[in-house]
């Protein structure tokens, strides 16, 4: 696992294991103004993971639908729409 530090405002990476416990230990030591950084950073990263959703690719789309036309006649569906 990376381990990731604050100091001087920049995050510092090491090689090792940190425990949740470690981290709150880490963030205390902050001051108000980093604490309320290193939260919404986290809060977007969050919010972002969330939210990331695989594109849709249009031939997915491909026969979605299909079966609300099965017992449509096309040609008068379209004739009768076009009669407003």
């Amino acid at each position: 696992m990376i381990r990731f530090l604050f100091q001087n405002h920049k995050f510092v990476i090491m090689n090792a294991e940190l425990s949740l416990t470690e981290i709150l230990s880490q963030v205390q030591k902050l001051n108000k103004v980093e604490q309320t950084t290193l939260l919404k950073k986290i809060s977007a990263m969050v919010k972002k993971s969330e939210t990331a959703t695989p594109p849709i690719k249009l031939k997915q789309l491909a026969g979605l639908g299909a079966s609300t036309w099965k017992n449509v006649d096309i040609d008068k569906y379209v004739d009768d729409e076009r009669q407003w």
